[in-house]
């Protein structure tokens, strides 16, 4: 199991009328995916406590995501469940697994077997709050995008180096695009490609 994530700093929670401070069980990184299913992917998105957000939107886009990841890369994945948690959770979990103080964006846990690729996301609703609030889309969009970023990263993409990370988030957005979505990060003042 590994953890990726990419620090944010300790930002107090997001004024969006979210209750995002439980630490509720939900999937749970490193958490069995309790078998195979019987056709396609299992994909859970679960918000113990957490609201202003439409996890069934994010599901939805997430699995037409997962379909086509799986027929680029021809690897199964057998499972892809997030965790919307809150800074407390995340800042908790950051440490414990990455070793990184404070909060991040996306945490992201995966193992594999024969039947395919397992992933479990912690991904942190205040932080998707902060950053939203400074950009054109809102939060669903936001906790999609860290979603499909947690996605690439189990599949083994990396963005510690400038050239790595610029290529990871024009992914996000090609796959974004390519679902209806629309480009998220692109969107983003200061990073490259921005308007």
């Amino acid at each position: 199991m590994n953890a990726e994530g990419d620090s944010s700093g300790n930002s107090a929670a997001a004024e969006q009328g979210c209750d995002a401070s439980s630490s509720e069980p939900g999937p749970q990184p490193g958490s069995p995916g309790g078998g195979e299913p019987e056709r396609g992917v299992t994909i859970d998105v679960a918000a113990p406590g957490v609201e202003g957000h439409d996890a069934d939107w994010i599901r939805d886009r997430l699995e037409s995501v997962v379909s086509l990841v799986e027929t680029e890369i021809d690897r199964r994945i057998v499972r892809c469940s997030v965790r919307l948690v809150a800074d407390p959770v995340m800042s908790e979990a950051h440490q414990r697994f990455s070793g990184v103080e404070g909060t991040t964006d996306v945490l992201t846990f995966v193992s594999e077997s024969e039947a395919g690729i397992e992933i479990d996301l912690l991904a942190c609703v205040d932080e998707a709050s902060r950053r939203c609030s400074e950009f054109d889309h809102d939060l669903r969009r936001e906790l999609l995008l860290y979603s499909v970023h947690g996605l690439l990263h189990a599949i083994g993409h990396d963005d510690h180096e400038p050239e790595a990370h610029a290529l990871m988030h024009a992914e996000e957005d090609r796959l974004l695009t390519k679902i209806g979505v629309g480009p998220v990060f692109r969107s983003q003042p200061g990073e490259e490609g921005a308007p």
